[in-house]
């Protein structure tokens, strides 16, 4: 309960202040409560800190996320979203914690509350995690170093490439491209470029806004975006198979969606991802 709600000059104030406290309809500050955050933290379950969202993603991730360790972050979509959640929700503090993208997909307990680790939804990782509502929608890039084509299917057959291990970029290279020399794969990202940097590679196939984000952190050089290929794919947050707090997790990104709000970190940090070609077959 604020300070200023109590009326300290009469016995009948002190008398409703106890009251409405008894009733539980003045949270504590420090946990958060709907009435001053918009949110209701009854709808949560099982937080590994109480009053606290847990936020478990891979860095370094530009723009998705901007800093350079978990506690000087500075900005980034799915840092700003994941502030947004928290505030929806009635919690008033945010933590952010490592856990691998690799171990992630593959089902491994993430110890936060839910990720944000740009996690295409697929039907096979959907039996090992929980995903929540779509909140970004995807296409595969391509990170090439400069002088190398692929304007179609049949150029990209010619090239070295080199992707992230457990991604979807990995099947849709084997699957879709089936290139003349097989795949490098990579535990991490940050991997893949060093690999590109170093001339080992070609080209890197990830997420469309991950390699646009790659550019601009410039994690690679005398590389760049050369186009997409357009594969329909959506991130979801991901949730430790089982998790009590799906449907609400669920809820507020719903409403983030219907308000406008994503739209508006669509457009303030992916400005350039519409102008990136799409390579036909």
């Amino acid at each position: 309960m604020k300070a200023g709600r109590w009326r300290r000059g009469t016995l009948v104030g002190l008398v409703v202040a106890v009251a409405l406290v008894a009733a539980g309809c003045g949270g504590g500050d420090d946990e958060g409560s709907g009435a001053s955050s918009g949110g209701d933290t009854a709808k949560l379950e099982g937080l590994i800190t109480p009053g606290t969202l847990t936020v478990g993603t891979e860095l370094p991730a530009p723009p998705f996320w901007i800093g350079k360790d978990y506690d000087s972050l500075t900005g980034g979509f799915e840092v700003d979203l994941s502030k947004e959640v928290a505030k929806r929700l009635g919690l008033n503090t945010v933590k952010y914690v490592e856990m691998p993208f690799s171990g992630l997909v593959a089902g491994q307990q993430c110890p936060c509350d839910i990720n944000f680790s740009q996690v295409t939804k697929t039907e096979e990782r959907d039996r090992v995690v929980d995903f929540t509502e779509p909140y970004f929608d995807a296409n595969q890039g391509v990170l090439a170093r400069k002088g190398t084509v692929v304007n179609s299917l049949a150029d990209a057959k010619k090239v070295q490439w080199g992707a992230q291990l457990n991604t979807t970029a990995v099947s849709f290279i084997s699957d879709t491209i089936k290139p003349d020399s097989e795949a490098r794969i990579y535990d991490r990202t940050v991997d893949a470029f060093a690999a590109l940097n170093a001339g080992q590679i070609d080209a890197v196939m990830l997420d469309t806004p991950i390699v646009l984000g790659a550019v601009d952190a410039k994690q690679v050089r005398d590389a760049e975006v050369v186009g997409q290929f357009k594969t329909g794919e959506v991130y979801g947050a991901v949730l430790n198979r089982g998790s009590p707090n799906l449907e609400a997790f669920n809820t507020v990104i719903r409403q983030l969606k219907t308000e406008g709000f994503i739209d508006q970190l669509f457009k303030k940090y992916f400005a350039e991802q519409a102008a990136v070609k799409v390579i036909e077959g």
